[in-house]
């Protein structure tokens, strides 16, 4: 159950990034320069601080799984983030978070992981919540200046499927803490040339703001998650990660005043009950075991 809970407080913390991203007024490729290298000075501490420091942290075993979670992850961010700037919010989200009809479907191909009772019965609960927020919000808008929008959305929910299906990989070789690394790394030097070819300006806001998104989008979050998913399966992973999106409904009401409308409750409702029937899920089996 904490496995689930950890999950459930990591999409909290990344449902906030597109206040942040919008307070900083950075490139997104900029943000993740800044973020993953303060995260990759921050985690190196912590997991030496709790001796979880990975001793193999150079060994080149399954070197295959880290780079392509790292090229999955960095597609994941730039395309979600083309998205947003490049069609409707509704296009982007609902274009992105088709990633867990994925995961259902390439997880029991990849990495032989049964496709379970409670995912068959809450997937479908949580896809026609995500669609009422969407529709709430506008409905899905396609037309050809949209197109290059929808593109890149579809493009980073394919590539956040395989993030959840390499971590999870990587967390059953008791590799989590490597693999946290290792992606700030490789996402820190992948993104350096933006960040110095780039034309910005940093103050202290900005500053302050990158070194919390640092701290907690980062840092706090990706222990919390792939440590998480060394006992949570990918498929309850993927319907759990319905619960950021739905947090943009609070959010927008706190920070842009944008009241939600009924619909939305509705949906939001949906993608609580499908979290629900998993955790209930994992509960009862615990209890059995």
């Amino acid at each position: 159950m904490k496995d689930y809970l950890k999950i459930i407080a990591a999409m909290l913390i990344w449902s906030t990034w597109g206040p942040m991203i919008r307070w900083l007024g950075l490139p997104p490729t900029v943000v993740l320069f800044y973020t993953s290298l303060i995260a990759g000075c921050i985690v190196p501490l912590v997991l030496k601080f709790r001796g979880e420091f990975p001793p193999e942290i150079f060994s080149l075993k399954y070197w295959y799984l880290f780079i392509l979670l790292a090229a999955a992850s960095i597609v994941n961010n730039v395309t979600y983030f083309y998205a947003l700037g490049h069609t409707t919010v509704s296009n982007a989200v609902f274009t992105h978070y088709t990633a867990p009809i994925m995961v259902a479907v390439l997880a029991p191909l990849l990495i032989a992981e049964r496709l379970q009772k409670v995912t068959i019965i809450s997937l479908p609960i949580a896809v026609i919540g995500m669609v009422l927020i969407v529709r709430s919000s506008g409905g899905l808008d396609i037309n050809s200046a949209h197109l290059p929008g929808i593109l890149a959305g579809t493009a980073s929910g394919v590539a956040y499927a395989f993030i959840i299906i390499y971590t999870r990989s990587l967390s059953i070789l008791h590799l989590n803490q490597k693999a946290v690394l290792v992606l700030l790394w490789m996402t820190a030097l992948a993104t350096a040339p933006a960040a110095i070819l780039t034309d910005y300006t940093l103050n202290l806001r900005i500053i302050l703001l990158l070194c919390l998104t640092g701290v907690f989008h980062s840092t706090i979050a990706p222990l919390m998650y792939f440590s998480a998913l060394r006992r949570v399966l990918a498929q309850h992973a993927a319907i759990l990660g319905y619960i950021e999106p739905l947090a943009a409904i609070p959010l927008a009401f706190l920070f842009l005043s944008e009241t939600p409308s009924l619909v939305a409750l509705f949906g939001g409702i949906l993608i609580v009950l499908s979290g629900y029937l998993v955790v209930h899920a994992r509960l009862t089996a615990e209890s059995k075991s």
